[in-house]
């Protein structure tokens, strides 16, 4: 039971990852009110829907590791997992100061950050779909 409801949060948070991209990919660059829409919305999902996701999935994950022996693949898979997390937290907090900056009118700013923003999420879904991928090995 529990490593299903796992598997569904990690399911979820891929899902809200790749929505996230797709999200920014139709409203960045569309004109100063979209990269502001766009910089409110992606807040808004991160904080109600991804961050709930990414805590639930790592809780559910170590629950899962209790007794259980770490061999090679599980510790890949758990290096994969803590990328994504971390990286994920990260990504998280400049989202918030992206918005920040687009709230101040700071667009230099918003843009340098935009840049590392997109660098850090696609290291949290290599490490979510590396750590998917070994889970369904092990």
């Amino acid at each position: 039971m529990l490593a299903t409801l796992h598997a569904v949060l990690a399911g979820a948070w891929i899902g809200v990852v790749m929505v996230e991209a797709l999200v920014e990919r139709a409203l960045l660059g569309q004109g100063r009110d979209k990269d502001l829409l766009l910089a409110r919305l992606h807040w808004r999902i991160d904080k109600l829907v991804e961050l709930p996701l990414l805590v639930a999935a790592a809780v559910s994950g170590a629950k899962l590791l209790r007794g259980v022996p770490l061999d090679g693949l599980l510790r890949a898979k758990l290096a994969c997992a803590a990328l994504a997390i971390f990286a994920n937290l990260y990504c998280i907090w400049l989202v918030r100061l992206r918005l920040k900056m687009a709230e101040a009118g700071a667009w230099e700013l918003f843009a340098m950050i935009d840049r590392r923003q997109h660098q850090v999420g696609a290291v949290v879904l290599l490490g979510l779909l590396a750590a998917t991928a070994l889970g369904l090995r092990h």
